[in-house]
C-alpha cells in the first residue's frame, strides 16, 4: 500500500489530512506532528496578554482528524527530509512516503538584528506565547508594572499591544516599534488610521518609520540612534520558512519558503508537496507569493491534499484559485477593524467581523460539534479527558 506523509498538524496539515482520508483512498497517511494537538494560531496574542488560557487555543488533533484505519497520527519531531531516498527521519525512526506534503510552519525572522534572537520573545507557538504571559505576570508582580516594547506594527503586534493595554490598563508603558512609515502597512489606510487611534486611547506610543537594529537585554536600539528602555521586548516583525526544506536541497526563495507551482508541488521535485507559511506559492499581483496568512495556509492545505489525491489515481492535479477572504483585526474586547470585500468595518461591528472568522475557521475544520464542545458554545473550557480513538497513535521506533 502506497504512504502519504503529511509534516505538521498546523492549518495547513489538518485540512490536507481531512481531505485526502474523506477521499477513502487505497493508501495509508501518515500526519507526524510533535504534539497532540493544532494550536489556534492567529489567538495566541490573547494567551500572551492573559486574557485566554493556553487550553483555549488548543484543539485535540484525534478530535479533528476522520476516523479512519488507514490514518496514522505519529507524535514525533522532523529531524530531515530525504527526497532521494523518500523518506522523512523523525526522533522515533524512519517513515518511508510515496508522496509527502511539507507544512512545518515557520519560524520567526529576526531580518539579522542583533541580539533579536536572544533578548526578544515571540508568539510564533503556544510555548511562546506562555513565555510571554508569565513574564508579563512576573514583571506585574515585581515592579507593579514595566516598560514592553512591541517590535512590529502588524496584525500580530497591534493585537497584541491591545490586548495587553486592555487586561492590564496602567500597568505597562507600551510602545510598537515599526520599521513601516505606518502600522498596518498592508491594510487599508483608513483602518490603519482608525487602528492608532485606538492605540493611542490606551497610551500606547507608536514609533513609525524608525527599523530597530539591536536588541539588547534591557533596551532596544533603533536606527535613528535612539534607545527606548525595555523591561520585555517581544518581536513580532515577521516570518521564514521551517529550515528543514532547504536542508533537504529544495529549491527555496530568500526566506527558505520552497517554491512550488500553481499545483502546490515542489519545482523539480515531483511528488513533494508544501503549503502554508513553508511554501512560496505563485499567484497573480504577488511578485513575493501568497502572504503567510492563516486563510491561506486552509485554502493551500486543501488543495495540496485534494491534488496528492488526484496524483495517486492517476489524474493531473488542479491549480489553487486562492481568495482572500478579508482581514480582521481585535483592538481589546470591544473594538476592531476588518476588510471584507468593499466593506470597510470598525469599532464594535469590526470585532464582531474578527470573531466571526474564528467561528468560520472552527466551523471548516470542526463542524457543528467542535463549535459546540470545544469553541463558542464552550470553547475555553479546560479539555477534558478524551476517550480511546480508533485513529491509530504510534510513537515507535519506525514506521
Amino acid at each position: 500500500m502506497q504512504r502519504i506523509v503529511i509534516l505538521g498538524g498546523g492549518y495547513a496539515g489538518v485540512r490536507a489530512a481531512q481531505e485526502i482520508v474523506r477521499r477513502d483512498l487505497d493508501a495509508e497517511t501518515v500526519l507526524v506532528d510533535r504534539g497532540h494537538y493544532h494550536q489556534v494560531v492567529t489567538e495566541m496574542y490573547r494567551v500572551a496578554a492573559g486574557a485566554e488560557e493556553p487550553s483555549g487555543v488548543q484543539l485535540s488533533l484525534r478530535r479533528l482528524l476522520p476516523t479512519n484505519p488507514r490514518l496514522t497520527l505519529l507524535r514525533a519531531e522532523v529531524r530531515s527530509v530525504d527526497c532521494r531516498e523518500r523518506t522523512v527521519h523523525t526522533d522515533r525512526g524512519i517513515v518511508p512516503y510515496k508522496y509527502v506534503l511539507l507544512a512545518l510552519g515557520g519560524d520567526p525572522e529576526y531580518y539579522g538584528v542583533a541580539g533579536a534572537r536572544e533578548h526578544a520573545l515571540t508568539l510564533q507557538y503556544l510555548d511562546s506565547a506562555v513565555r510571554v504571559r508569565r513574564r508579563l505576570r512576573a514583571l506585574a508582580a515585581a515592579q507593579g508594572g514595566g516598560r514592553i516594547v512591541i517590535v512590529g506594527g502588524g496584525l500580530t503586534g497591534v493585537e497584541l499591544a491591545s490586548e495587553i493595554a486592555e487586561h492590564a490598563a496602567g500597568k505597562f508603558t507600551l510602545t510598537i516599534v515599526q520599521a513601516a512609515p505606518t502600522i498596518l502597512p498592508e491594510e487599508d489606510a483608513k483602518l490603519a488610521s482608525y487602528a492608532q487611534g485606538e492605540l493611542e486611547k490606551h497610551h500606547i506610543e507608536i514609533r513609525r518609520g524608525e527599523p530597530v537594529t539591536d536588541v539588547l537585554a534591557r533596551s532596544v536600539k533603533l536606527k535613528s540612534g535612539a534607545e527606548i528602555p525595555s523591561d520585555l521586548t517581544i518581536w513580532t516583525g515577521g516570518v521564514r520558512a521551517n529550515p528543514i526544506p532547504k536542508e533537504a536541497g529544495l529549491p527555496c526563495d530568500g526566506r527558505g519558503r520552497v517554491l512550488v507551482d500553481e499545483q502546490l508541488e515542489a519545482q523539480g521535485h515531483p511528488g513533494v508537496f508544501a503549503a502554508g507559511d513553508i511554501a512560496h506559492v505563485p499567484a497573480p499581483r504577488a511578485p513575493n507569493g501568497l502572504p503567510p496568512t492563516a486563510q491561506l495556509a486552509v485554502q493551500e492545505g486543501r488543495q495540496a491534499g485534494r491534488n496528492i489525491a488526484l496524483v495517486l489515481r492517476g489524474e493531473e492535479p488542479k491549480p489553487l484559485h486562492a481568495k482572500i477572504l478579508g482581514t480582521a483585526a481585535a483592538l481589546g474586547d470591544r473594538h476592531g477593524i476588518a476588510h471584507v470585500g468593499r466593506f470597510r468595518l470598525t469599532g464594535r461591528a469590526g470585532h464582531v467581523m474578527h470573531e466571526l472568522a474564528l467561528l468560520r475557521y472552527l466551523y471548516g475544520v470542526g463542524g457543528m460539534g467542535l463549535l459546540e464542545r470545544e469553541a463558542y458554545l464552550s470553547w475555553a473550557r479546560p479539555p477534558r479527558e478524551e476517550p480511546a480513538s480508533p485513529i491509530a497513535d504510534k510513537a515507535g521506533t519506525s514506521v
